[in-house]
């Protein structure tokens, strides 16, 4: 795919200015599912009466702070400093909100480019100049076009480039080690906001795990799962650059396939271990991930199955599966995990750390 040039063209930015991340330290990107010390938790959630909120919380899952939006926010992403948040509408939502945690406010929202629409997720480089969006350029003819990564300079929030996400509906991104190399879930449905929920091309999806070097321009590696129709949708970097891939099946009920798989860059993908029992108790669903290093355990929502699974990075088998009602968030914390749920409540382990009714936490949560 040709990149879309916007501003700088792609070249010149990738060579010029990409270049610098070179500089930076080894992890320079934020992990959101790594663990960090003294964090504040935060959330997009929405009330029983249909108002959109973002809030932050302690860890005894105490809400700190929360602020109004006029639509209904995904994944977030703190600037490095914890004092700045980014909150990225839902698909196939056209903005994302810059909040200041101390002003407990709004201070600004960017619109997405002319036929253009985010898809909830977005990452920062370390030192807060440049954000990656996941994006959708859609047309009138409804063509199920390839996704997008949108560069943008945080001095102005305006788009320096755009890159190729290596297929179409990307989502989830991270970064590795190498602060140059983002790595993307293309889920492969094609949507468009003329119909804002339908899945137009489930019969011929194509999704994939794709690396885009930041400096080429241009994807390095892509892996395709198992079935055409595995949705790869969200994603987690632990510190050797493995990834955990979580999937959302799209065929149907009766086929039952692994949904959590492991990746490193050109290598084969990896189904992690379970009892084709356990995977049907997902209900074909997986929402969010996070890396717990200092246990070596991978920890994955599931919703629509009303559990939250937990696996042994070492071995890819799984270590327990937890019933948790409508669990949605999931971030490691020096306590263990921290778990969101539609209910409203912060669980940590079996104990419920707070609760609030009237409340349902979107499915992500970062630290």
């Amino acid at each position: 795919m040709t990149a879309i040039k916007n501003g700088k063209p792609r070249r010149e930015f990738c060579k010029n200015v990409l270049a610098l991340s070179a500089l930076l330290p080894a992890g320079s990107l934020i992990s959101g599912c790594l663990i960090q010390s003294n964090r504040v938790f935060a959330s997009a959630f929405t009330l029983s009466s249909g108002e959109h909120f973002v809030g932050w919380f302690d860890n005894n899952g105490v809400l700190r702070g929360k602020v109004a939006l006029p639509q209904r926010a995904h994944d977030l992403h703190f600037f490095p400093d914890k004092q700045v948040l980014l909150a990225f509408s839902r698909r196939p939502g056209r903005y994302f909100h810059i909040i200041k945690l101390h002003e407990q406010r709004v201070v600004r929202s960017i619109e997405a480019s002319k036929a253009h629409h985010f898809y909830g997720h977005g990452i920062l480089s370390k030192d807060g100049n440049w954000l990656f969006t996941t994006e959708n350029k859609f047309d009138d003819a409804q063509n199920p076009n390839e996704g997008v990564i949108a560069v943008r300079n945080t001095a102005n929030w305006k788009v320096e480039t755009f890159l190729p996400s290596g297929g179409v509906g990307p989502h989830q991104l991270q970064s590795l080690s190498d602060p140059n190399i983002l790595v993307i879930a293309n889920g492969g449905i094609h949507t468009h906001p003329s119909s804002p929920r339908t899945k137009l091309n489930l019969n011929d999806m194509k999704p994939n795990l794709s690396y885009l070097d930041l400096k080429k321009g241009h994807i390095i590696d892509s892996v395709a799962p198992p079935h055409h129709q595995l949705s790869t949708r969200h994603l987690c970097v632990d510190q050797q650059d493995n990834i955990y891939v979580g999937c959302q099946f799209q065929g149907p009920d009766y086929i039952i396939k692994p949904l959590i798989y492991k990746h490193k860059m050109n290598s084969k993908l990896e189904p992690l271990k379970a009892p084709q029992a356990t995977w049907l108790s997902f209900k074909q669903y997986t929402a969010s991930l996070a890396v717990d290093e200092k246990r070596k355990t991978l920890g994955v929502t599931s919703p629509k199955g009303n559990i939250t699974s937990f696996w042994d990075l070492e071995t890819l088998s799984l270590k327990k599966v937890v019933s948790v009602r409508d669990c949605a968030g999931i971030c490691a914390s020096e306590s263990g995990f921290m778990i969101s749920t539609g209910r409203g409540e912060i669980v940590q382990g079996s104990n419920v750390l707070n609760s609030n009714s009237g409340l349902r936490w979107d499915n992500h949560m970062v630290g």
